[in-house]
Parts: C-alpha cells; sequence; structure tokens
C-alpha cells in the first residue's frame, strides 16, 4: 500500500503506483471496456474547470517522430456538469478517484474544490497550472484548495518549472507532487500553418526522468513521476528515481493494454 499524503487526515492510499494521467482516460469509464481500472492504484480524471470550456478550433494533432503534439483547449462540461454526469460512475469505479483541477484563480479553485469533496469515492485533487505561471499565483491556488478541501492536494508542475516550483508548493500546502505536466512545443503543419502544444511520447520521458531527479533531491513528500512511460522499464526508472508513483499517458492510446502490462510488472 502506497500513501500519498501521509501528513494528511484522510491520507490518500492507493493499491498500485500506477495511475493514468489527466487527459488519457476521460472523465470516467469511457475505457471500461479496454482497462481494468481495479488494477489503477487511482483513476485521474480528465482536466475540469469551474466554467464548461468546448474544445480548440482547426487541427489539434501532429503526430511526429517521438510521439505527437496535442492541443485541446481543455474541452469540459464545467464542474456543476461533470459531477452530475459522473458522480455516479465515479462512486461504482473499482479505485479512487482524482479529479483534475485546472483553475487560474483562487475563486475558481473554491468552486470547483467545495463542489468535488462532498463526491462519494473521489479521494484527491490534482491542480494543473500554466507555464508561464508566476509563482505567487501556484501558491495563492494551491493554499486555496489546501485551505478549503478536506481533500490532499496534488500539485502538478510544469516541466520547465519543476525545480523552481517544488518547495513553493509544498509550503504552499500540497501534499504530493506531480512531475511533470507535458511541456509545449510548435509544429510546422504540411498546410504551413502552425500548431502549438502539448508534447505526448516516448521522446518526453527523458525530460521527465530527469525533472523527478533534480525534485527528489529538493523535497521530501512523495511524488508522482509523469511524462512519456511507455514501457514497464519506464516506470521502474521512475520509481528508481524517487517517485512514489507513475502516471501514464499517451502509451494509452496507442495500446490500452500498457496499463496491464505495467501494473502486473510493479505488483
Amino acid at each position: 500500500m502506497i500513501d500519498l499524503a501521509p501528513s494528511h487526515k484522510r491520507g490518500l492510499a492507493l493499491k498500485s503506483p500506477l495511475l493514468n494521467a489527466a487527459g488519457t482516460l476521460g472523465f470516467a469509464d469511457e475505457y471500461a471496456a479496454l482497462i481494468d481500472f481495479a488494477r489503477l492504484g487511482a483513476f485521474v480524471t480528465n482536466p475540469v474547470t469551474a466554467r464548461p470550456r468546448t474544445p480548440a478550433r482547426g487541427d489539434r494533432v501532429c503526430e511526429f517522430a517521438g510521439g505527437a503534439l496535442i492541443h485541446t483547449g481543455l474541452p469540459n462540461p464545467g464542474v456543476g456538469e461533470a459531477i452530475r454526469q459522473y458522480a455516479r460512475k465515479w462512486a461504482r469505479m473499482p479505485c479512487p478517484i482524482v479529479v483534475h483541477v485546472a483553475a487560474t484563480t483562487p475563486d475558481e479553485v473554491a468552486t470547483c474544490v467545495q463542489r468535488l469533496e462532498a463526491v462519494d469515492n473521489v479521494a484527491g485533487i490534482e491542480l494543473g497550472f500554466r507555464d508561464e505561471i508566476a509563482t505567487g499565483e501556484a501558491v495563492d491556488l494551491i493554499a486555496a484548495a489546501a485551505q478549503l478541501a478536506s481533500l490532499p492536494v496534488l500539485a502538478r508542475l510544469p516541466l520547465i518549472r519543476a525545480e523552481e516550483l517544488c518547495q513553493v508548493a509544498v509550503n504552499a500546502g500540497a501534499q504530493a507532487l506531480v512531475v511533470a505536466s507535458p511541456p509545449r512545443g510548435t509544429v510546422r503543419l504540411s498546410t504551413g500553418e502552425w500548431l502549438t502544444g502539448r508534447l505526448y511520447g516516448p521522446a518526453y520521458f527523458p525530460l521527465a526522468l530527469n525533472a523527478v531527479r533534480s525534485v527528489t533531491s529538493k523535497v521530501k513528500i512523495p511524488m508522482i513521476g509523469a511524462g512519456g512511460i511507455h514501457t514497464l522499464a519506464d516506470a521502474q526508472a521512475m520509481l528508481a528515481a524517487g517517485a512514489a508513483a507513475v502516471e501514464v499517458d499517451s502509451a494509452a492510446w496507442r495500446d490500452p493494454r500498457t496499463f496491464e502490462r505495467i501494473a502486473l510488472g510493479l505488483a
């Protein structure tokens, strides 16, 4: 058993060190026919915001040799509608639910957290941040969640800011860190247009692994290693680098059975 929030009154106990990353498996049981959720330590939802958001327009995915760039716009129905649509499914899932909250103000954090903490089987809140977020803004968002929620707060740090923000997040009240969110990149499409989005794929893994090793030396709270994990060896490397658990992202799109293979290898 792994506890991602050992100093929190409720804790966040996981039967397995394997989680999915936010944005990879939908909001609830969309992949139930392909993945045995009982093998996950926890299920991390797609990002949820205080108000509804529509998908990004135009080209949103571009593959390249090392993976893909993806720009989604974080489409979601808003926290209220998400709870209405998915709360019963979350309650029936065989693992704890961690809801990923994408908020830009403390008020938005409050709106989401206060609605979510009363939902059955929601065991934690994962906060995501823009790459360019000011340090003070990050502090305000984490502190708002930590002060308002009775649930543990996980801070998913931007790759390029992980070393800078890790101690800041701990001081603000985060119970665990997720290192790291996918970095931004840009490609030129065959149409001549430019696509800027998040980088997913095996090419990201060495960068994420380096960030985990760096952050491990700076803070002493539990950490989830995330980014480009596609094999059991990748997951094992993350754990050896100091992570207590791992989040798998784009491997799920290539082959959903990757979760089962990694889970069995880590058992």
